[in-house]
This record gives structure tokens, sequence and C-alpha cells, in this order.
């Protein structure tokens, strides 16, 4: 009975290792894509509407956003800033890729910060990208994030606690 229950869950583990790397490599091509947009976010603005499909919605939170209003607002972002610094952590919790549809629902923590005018601003969402293909490149159909609470600030760190992680 013992070896049977050995037996069984090496073959459990085994299985979720190999599903977790096949997954990986699945979206690996759509996590490459936000990795793109992610460097051009605070440099080149203007060249994230490439990377975005025709009939695009983007939705952040309960309210729907415009590829064009997001890239003014990281223009402006950018002239009001100096010695701005962008990063986002990111990490795919699951997808899918298909021949002409693909998905990736990814936890990410997106920081911007500012020597200039002591800026450090956090956002942590959890958000699922919608790939179509158009002709042979990949482009975001579907941009949907919900807000969470930014666990990597304590209470006794940041004056702004309450303000990044509002009690619901």
């Amino acid at each position: 009975m013992k070896k049977r229950s050995f037996v069984a869950g090496l073959v459990l583990v085994f299985s979720l290792v190999f599903s977790s790397q096949v997954l990986a490599a699945e979206t690996d091509s759509l996590a490459d894509i936000l990795k793109k947009l992610d460097a051009l976010t605070c440099t080149q603005p203007e060249k994230l509407p490439q990377f975005y499909a025709k009939s695009l919605v983007i939705m952040v939170d309960d309210k729907r956003a415009l590829l064009e209003n997001r890239v003014k607002d990281y223009r402006q972002m950018m002239s009001d800033f100096r010695d701005m610094k962008c990063e986002t952590q990111r990490q795919v919790l699951s997808g899918k890729v298909g021949k002409e549809v693909g998905y990736v629902l990814v936890d990410e923590i997106i920081s911007i910060t500012s020597k200039s005018t002591d800026t450090d601003e956090r956002q942590h969402s959890v958000c699922n990208y919608v790939f179509i293909k158009e002709g042979v490149q990949w482009k975001i159909n579907l941009e949907h994030c919900s807000s969470l609470p930014d666990y990597s600030i304590n209470p006794g760190d940041d004056a702004l606690y309450y303000f990044h992680n509002p009690i619901y």
C-alpha cells in the first residue's frame, strides 16, 4: 500500500512539473509581448498601439479606458517626472495558446518612481490579456485588470498604506 501511495505521489509530482513547464512554454510568447510593452511604456509610449488589435477593449476595475488616452497619460507622466524608473513584476497564473486566440491571466505589480518629485506609485492588479492573431503577429484584443491591495507595503513603512490598500 505504501508503495502505491509513493508511486501515485511521484506520478502527481511529475505531472505537475511537466504541466507547469508546458504552460510556461506555451504562454512565453504572450508574456514576451507584455515585456515589450513594459519596456516602451515609460520610454516610447507612442509605439504601444502596434501591440494592440483594432477591436481593442481595455477595462481597468469598472471603467473602460481608451488606448489613445493611455498613451497621452504616459507621455504627460514622462514630462512631469524626471529620472523616472518603471518596473513591472508579473507572474503568469494561467494561460492557453491556440491557433488564433490565446490568453494569459497574470498577477502584476507596477512601480513608478521618480527622484525629482519623490514619487513612488504602485499598482497591484490581476489582469487578463486576450490575444488574437492578426496576420502572423499576436495582438492584445482585451486587457482587463482589477486592482488588488499592495501586499508589499507594511502599515508602518508607508504613510499611504491605507490609500494603497483600501479596506473593502
